[in-house]
């Protein structure tokens, strides 16, 4: 009987070291998510100049390969430039919009990305 504890905690315990791993690669992808919009999206996205523009293919790609609902779990994230600010803080929403519809990624109507929820209707030009 001792041994078939040991067996089914041991069992236990490899289950809960994959599903730990799978959570942190998990995770981790999204991250990388994150920081691939940022390094190619933010310039079309932000506020600001430019004024909306097409984004070029390497924000599409990865606005294509983006896990969103995760990516945008993480916007509120707190960033050191400018103080006090969250990456959200930074993004023009009708740029995001225009950027994802263009890419072939259209966020539909009443999604909600952090504090945004996409409105009704078409994407903005």
């Amino acid at each position: 009987m001792k041994l078939k504890v040991e067996i089914l905690l041991s069992v236990v315990g490899v289950i809960g070291i994959i599903l730990a791993d799978y959570n942190v690669a998990e995770g981790a992808d999204c991250e990388q998510d994150l920081r691939g919009l940022e390094i190619e999206c933010l310039y079309y996205m932000h506020k600001g100049v430019p004024p909306i523009q097409d984004p070029n293919d390497r924000c599409c790609n990865e606005i294509k390969k983006a896990d969103v609902p995760c990516v945008c779990s993480k916007l509120s994230r707190r960033i050191e430039v400018p103080p006090n600010s969250t990456i959200e803080d930074l993004l023009d929403w009708n740029k995001v919009l225009h950027c994802f519809n263009f890419c072939g990624k259209p966020l539909k109507p009443g999604f909600k990305c952090g504090h945004f929820t996409v409105p009704p209707g078409p994407p903005p030009k």
